[in-house]
């Protein structure tokens, strides 16, 4: 009698909590993107992100940075651009 073994197969999508940290990873490294100036939260693979930038141009690379992430299965944006800052 021959016996076959097999082997867990590992989950080919990621948890909530490994996005939010891959998408925190990459916004950390973008030189574009202000330290600190966006929060990520993740439910079932969609990203929600929400926080104050000074200019579009950083909007768009948090957006270019996290939307094509492995296991992203949406983004909404709640981010703010001001383009006037209390002084």
């Amino acid at each position: 009698m021959s016996s076959s073994r097999s082997t867990p197969r590992k989950a080919s999508r990621l948890s909530d909590a490994q996005i939010a940290f891959e998408a925190a990873r990459r916004l950390a490294w973008d030189a574009a993107v202000p330290r600190h100036a966006v929060q990520v939260k993740v439910s079932r693979g969609h990203l929600t992100l929400s926080g104050e930038l000074q200019y579009t141009r950083q909007q768009l690379a948090m957006l270019e940075d996290v939307t094509r992430l492995f296991g992203v299965t949406g983004v909404t944006d709640h981010t703010v651009v001001r383009t006037s800052w209390p002084e």
